[in-house]
């Protein structure tokens, strides 16, 4: 019973891993606007990648999504910026 219970909580929790991730592939052609989460002040450590989104708006959402999710009291911060195709 107890290996039941918890493969199924094993389950749950990649289930709901991969419905955080939602952004769309950056090689897509519907992407043109890239997510990124910096767990700093500014922009100055390798950034997590959130995804990548067919409109600003949509990657400003993911952005303000990512960083409401972060711990309390650590400085985060995140941008969007345009994919670039050449």
């Amino acid at each position: 019973m107890r290996l039941h219970r918890a493969a199924a909580f094993a389950a749950l929790t990649f289930g709901l891993a991969a419905c955080a991730t939602q952004g769309r592939d950056p090689r897509s052609s519907e992407a043109g606007w890239a997510a990124h989460g910096y767990l700093t002040p500014g922009p100055t450590s390798d950034p997590e990648i959130i995804g990548a989104y067919a409109s600003e708006a949509e990657c400003m959402a993911a952005v303000e999504a990512w960083m409401s999710r972060q711990v309390v009291g650590n400085p985060v911060s995140g941008e969007c910026l345009p994919v670039d195709r050449r």
